[in-house]
């Protein structure tokens, strides 16, 4: 399908957005309104523990969100939401979404894209101090578009149509990229348990867009906002898009839990090789305290201490290849230990010692073996 075709595809589907919103705003209007004040600060302290000269120590203001969330009228709910961090201001969640009498909801407005079960937890309740290399190369974070969401007790899917990003308007020149994804979900009890099982695509037309890259810093940001070790830039005008597929893995026992990901990323081109990049993460986390993590919806929720304090400790090892069809931008493995102090389910204190092997790239530096601490404050209301 030519480019021309992705064009018209950008025209039907802003005809079908307004369409669709006409079709399910026929919610009986109430006067009742019910918001609520949100928001999130994450403050970190970074740690340079060893061959760490690419970084810089000190203190970085995370997150430091603020934002509304709650009933517009019955069945419809909203959500704006703002991040004030110390790289500026950037948009977060800005949506609406209805409720059907089935349990099913219809998204409209800026939220993430359904991939990934790392990148799908929210930050306050994912283990380490920063998510898999492999889910922040890979996975979209939030995009503008059109979902469908329908989760069971044991099965659930979300389906999504997006082009951009808020705030990308100026970096896109021409008609704006053009994408479908869709998750689906498996997740039975299995005594007192849970079993997640969890697979996605996404594909995306860049439409008259020439530029994909991809890099991430080693699952840490120092006080400088952080240093990018492996990544690269694809600028060619043969660039069609991407298509990116994910497995998901997980298993919740008691005080117990087990995660895998696998992720990858077809570059698709006009002509020329195609090349293919992927990235996988293994983690286990246990509870010293004996609390579970929350489940629900297709994704992990939050450790509630029982006793005044809830104590966590996990370990993870990630890799990310960057290197295909003649494209190198590097090979990243890490391995995080991570010590967690719950104080209640939205106060909590972190420490992560991150032992980082980055080889293998093609820009003329040698290899790198850094080790580094990130310590975390953080607290959600």
């Amino acid at each position: 399908m030519t480019k021309k075709n992705y064009n018209n595809m950008g025209n039907y589907f802003g005809f079908l957005l307004i369409i669709l919103v006409f079709l399910f705003a026929n919610a009986p209007i109430s006067s009742s309104q019910d918001f609520d004040i949100r928001g999130r600060v994450h403050m970190d302290a970074f740690i340079g523990l060893n061959n760490a000269d690419d970084f810089q120590n000190g203190f970085n203001n995370r997150r430091a969100r603020l934002g509304v969330n709650g009933q517009v009228i019955e069945n419809w709910d909203g959500r704006i939401e703002v991040d004030f961090a110390d790289g500026g201001v950037s948009p977060n969640d800005f949506r609406l979404r209805r409720r059907f009498s089935d349990g099913s909801r219809l998204w409209i407005g800026q939220y993430k894209v359904p991939q990934g079960l790392n990148e799908l937890t929210s930050s306050n309740n994912i283990t380490f101090i920063e998510r898999a290399t492999n889910s922040n190369m890979i996975a979209d974070s939030r995009r503008m578009g059109l979902a469908y969401e329908r989760f069971g007790r044991a099965l659930g899917f979300k389906s999504m149509i997006f082009g951009r990003a808020l705030g990308q308007r100026g970096d896109i020149t021409g008609d704006m990229p053009l994408g479908g994804a869709f998750r689906g979900v498996f997740a039975p009890e299995i005594g007192s348990g849970r079993l997640h099982i969890g697979g996605s695509v996404v594909y995306e037309s860049l439409m008259d867009q020439t530029i994909i890259g991809f890099s991430d810093r080693p699952e840490a940001r120092d006080s400088g906002g952080g240093k990018s070790l492996i990544g690269l830039q694809i600028n060619t005008p043969d660039l069609e898009g991407s298509f990116k597929s994910g497995l998901e893995l997980a298993l919740m026992h008691g005080p117990l839990s087990l995660e895998a990901e696998y992720l990858m990323v077809n570059v698709l081109m006009d002509e020329g090789d195609s090349p293919l990049f992927h990235g996988w993460h293994v983690q286990s986390n246990y509870v010293l305290t004996g609390e579970s993590r929350a489940y629900s919806s297709g994704g992990f929720g939050t450790i509630t201490p029982q006793n005044g304090r809830a104590l966590e400790i996990a370990a993870r090892f990630s890799h990310m290849n960057l290197n295909d069809s003649g494209y190198m931008g590097g090979k990243q493995s890490n391995l995080t230990l991570a010590l967690n102090c719950y104080l209640a389910s939205n106060l909590r204190f972190m420490a992560n010692v991150i032992f980082v092997d980055i080889s293998t790239r093609g820009n003329g530096t040698g290899d790198r073996t850094p080790v580094i601490g990130v310590l975390r404050s953080q607290f959600h209301f």
